[in-house]
């Protein structure tokens, strides 16, 4: 694949969240774009869907909430996502994002340094198994 400066949404590499939960969408990575410092995705999980609780050991990563509503548990403390809100979780930090019953939850993540991405290229839905 060539570099690029400019992916639509409509050519990110896309699929399946962990736990089928939604879907991915790569937009900006090294494989896409050469960058080497961040990865940037637009995610969106289904209404209803409880993530399981995980961790990043290497990658401090951040959200900002575009539809939909739902609650984000960092280190046990809950937060509420809605649209217009930015959320921040450090390296090493327990999180875990419950959404709401009415409409599926849409964000950006971004993941610095990049890496989670990787796994979810690969492996799709399974890429956060144990």
């Amino acid at each position: 694949m060539d570099k690029r400066y400019v992916v639509p949404l409509k050519d990110a590499v896309t699929g399946d969240l962990h736990g089928m939960a939604g879907t991915f969408r790569i937009l900006i990575d090294e494989e896409s774009t050469g960058a080497k410092n961040y990865a940037l995705l637009v995610n969106t999980m289904k209404a209803g869907i409880s993530g399981g609780e995980h961790k990043h050991e290497k990658n401090e990563h951040c959200w900002y909430v575009l539809s939909g509503k739902g609650t984000i548990y960092i280190d046990g403390e809950p937060h509420e996502m809605v649209p217009e809100t930015a959320v921040y979780v450090p390296v090493d930090t327990m999180h875990k994002i419950d959404v709401g019953p009415d409409e599926d939850l849409t964000y950006v993540v971004v993941y610095a340094p990049p890496g989670p991405e990787k796994l979810l290229r690969e492996k799709g839905a399974r890429a956060f198994e144990q």
